[in-house]
């Protein structure tokens, strides 16, 4: 996962920065701890998810998806105000970072630490070594299967580490697959700058508490009268479709939602996550697939349970 983005942002105005940007309550971080939360637009509209951790001090690390590491930056610096103390450095070329996931994580995660046994806290941080090899591991919802990132300034370290370890190297097809079983969505696909957070099932990455924020308003508001029209769900599919196209979903000639992603899944046939509008979220609801007549789209709840 060396691709995706990793700032440092740092200097004693870095927080009130990163909270003026996000949806989450940065502020409220204590050193080795972090949250998800989402870089998001004045119109409240998804730009990113994030990963936010403290480091020690005033310097906090940020991770981007691969295809917004080119966005944060600018986007970021536009908000720093004259005479902040504020510094964002892109350090995505000089660290590594790798993520494991699946049945076998726990055993993966110990060989990252010799003989220990860790217990990687959801985005809190566990500092470790691999052969003298400095590590850092934190738990992400990100991947499916209680995943673990784990970041090193050594690529080869991490790479040595995880062929020792006898995991599996997941291809992107595999992962495409198990992340729409488990329902992450990734940015340009379910997540683009037409998506409000309420909508992709981010409520864990937004906070009800914290003061004025980028988009706050519109945030509230949506919450509090329950402006909230589509949300992210599953469909069962009769036959995959083209990854990468979206595909307009109808009943009986009305706008149903829309079909983002898609994927045959070896434990759940043809499956994808599409957002699906307020009157036709009951699980098992039919739907059509615009341009497809005979295909036929099955709502269900997220994660997909039982084929």
């Amino acid at each position: 996962m060396s691709h995706f983005g990793r700032f440092r942002v740092s200097g004693k105005d870095a927080a009130v920065l990163l909270h003026h940007l996000t949806t989450n309550n940065i502020k409220k971080l204590q050193p080795d701890q972090g949250c998800d939360a989402i870089l998001i637009s004045n119109k409240a509209r998804v730009l990113d998810w994030l990963q936010i951790w403290r480091e020690s001090g005033d310097a906090y690390l940020v991770l981007t998806s691969p295809n917004r590491r080119e966005l944060f930056a600018p986007h970021a610096r536009k908000f720093v105000l004259y005479q902040q103390d504020v510094t964002i450095d892109d350090v995505t070329e000089r660290s590594a970072l790798m993520g494991i996931f699946g049945a076998d994580v726990d055993t993966a995660v110990k060989e990252a630490d010799g003989e220990a046994s860790l217990d990687v806290p959801l985005n809190g941080v566990v500092y470790s070594q691999w052969n003298e090899h400095p590590l850092w591991l934190s738990g992400t919802r990100r991947l499916p299967g209680n995943g673990v990132l784990v970041g090193s300034s050594d690529a080869g370290a991490l790479e040595a580490m995880a062929k020792s370890s006898g995991a599996v190297l997941c291809d992107d097809a595999t992962y495409n697959s198990l992340r729409i079983e488990a329902g992450i969505p990734v940015t340009g696909l379910e997540l683009t700058d037409e998506i409000n957070p309420w909508e992709a099932n981010f409520n864990f990455a937004i906070s009800l508490e914290k003061g004025c924020y980028n988009g706050q308003e519109i945030i509230a508001r949506l919450n509090t009268y329950k402006k909230i029209k589509q949300r992210l769900m599953g469909v069962r599919l009769e036959n995959t479709l083209p990854m990468g196209e979206r595909f307009v979903l109808r009943s009986n000639g009305r706008n149903a939602g829309l079909l983002t992603s898609s994927a045959t899944s070896p434990h759940q046939g043809a499956i994808g996550l599409a957002f699906i509008r307020t009157d036709y979220q009951e699980a098992g609801t039919v739907l059509e697939v615009e341009s497809l007549p005979s295909q036929k789209a099955v709502v269900c709840e997220l994660p997909f349970g039982e084929a």
